[in-house]
């Protein structure tokens, strides 16, 4: 049971994360709304400030150029769009921004004492419902698709954010139950 002392912090808390996880469905819902040549256009400018950025930092050394081939193969053997940049870029940022909603709803979830279980399926089933809702408005807006395949990313974003956060979450309750113990031992 919360202590009453507590209770307005966690109001509080619950409150400024609800916040953030408003800022960021404003984000998703913002981009989804332009049309497809802006979209395209402001994506292959994050792309190529990217592609700056590798040649900059990594390209200047041996060592970092290795790196960098490296990092082409991979992205180039493993991507299902191969060495088309802007497409790997635009994914990313799918499962990007989902994990960065799911890490916002889950937090949310936490401070109110949703318990673990509840927290998890709650958080992925409103990132799901969230971007197959946003890839639907994304149909209407000028020049742009829907995609189930941007639903899919979004979600395992969504996924891969919540499992993070549930594995710390226990850990969290293992140290803790664990200083506790300790405490208690020495009282």
């Amino acid at each position: 049971m919360m202590k009453k002392k507590n209770m307005g912090m966690r109001i509080l808390a619950a409150i400024l994360f609800l916040g953030f996880s408003g800022i960021v469905m404003f984000s998703i819902y913002s981009f989804s709304s332009e049309n497809g040549f802006d979209s395209q256009m402001r994506s292959e400018m994050v792309t190529e400030k990217i592609k700056e950025e590798v040649k900059t930092k990594l390209e200047t050394s041996e060592k970092g150029l290795k790196l960098s081939e490296k990092i082409k193969y991979k992205v180039i053997m493993y991507s299902p769009y191969g060495s088309d940049w802007n497409a790997n870029v635009r994914k990313l940022a799918h499962f990007s921004i989902y994990f960065c909603l799911a890490m916002m709803v889950y937090i949310t979830l936490a401070i109110l004492g949703v318990n673990k279980t509840l927290r998890f399926i709650l958080t992925i089933g409103f990132c799901f419902c969230f971007a197959f809702a946003d890839e639907y408005h994304q149909a209407f807006s000028g020049g742009r698709t829907s995609s189930m395949t941007d639903v899919y990313i979004d979600t395992f974003g969504a996924l891969v954010s919540t499992c993070i956060w549930t594995i710390l979450s226990w850990v969290l309750n293992g140290i803790g139950y664990v200083i506790h113990t300790i405490n208690k031992a020495y009282e």
